[in-house]
């Protein structure tokens, strides 16, 4: 029996933050001010699904990263969800992930559509397989 422990769901949400936050150029945010103005990124839902490997315990984590628009901003946040995927899938395997390395990226999905505040949202879904390294 493998003991399964130290999900890496903050030491994942801290590495994406600075990704984005330091590869392309619209607002990252945490928590979202009440002055942001629009657009801007925020770092959603993470999943984490435990792969048990003889005596190694890999996360598949699959994350969600929000482009949020208003209706005049769709070609942004289809800029915004290209530079999120390019990011990703091509440095994706070198984020520095305390007690982790990334041994596996891929774009699950992404998807775009009007908001109920009648702005525009994009959300692009990354699955990135880790490893404990320590």
């Amino acid at each position: 029996m493998i003991l399964i422990k130290d999900i890496p769901l903050v030491s994942l949400q801290k590495a994406l933050f600075v990704l984005l936050k330091n590869g392309q150029t619209i607002p990252v945010y945490g928590k979202v001010p009440e002055s942001a103005a629009l657009p801007y990124i925020t770092i959603g839902g993470i999943t984490a699904k435990p792969i048990s490997v003889k005596d190694v315990t890999i996360w598949a984590m699959s994350v969600t990263m929000d482009v949020w628009g208003s209706p005049d901003n769709k070609q942004e946040v289809n800029e915004g969800l290209n530079d999120i995927s390019a990011l990703i899938t091509f440095r994706g395997e070198s984020l520095e992930i305390e007690h982790y390395e990334v041994i596996d990226v891929e774009i699950d999905l992404a998807e775009c559509f009007p908001a109920a505040d009648n702005g525009y949202h994009g959300t692009i879904t990354a699955i990135l397989k880790l490893n404990k390294t320590s």
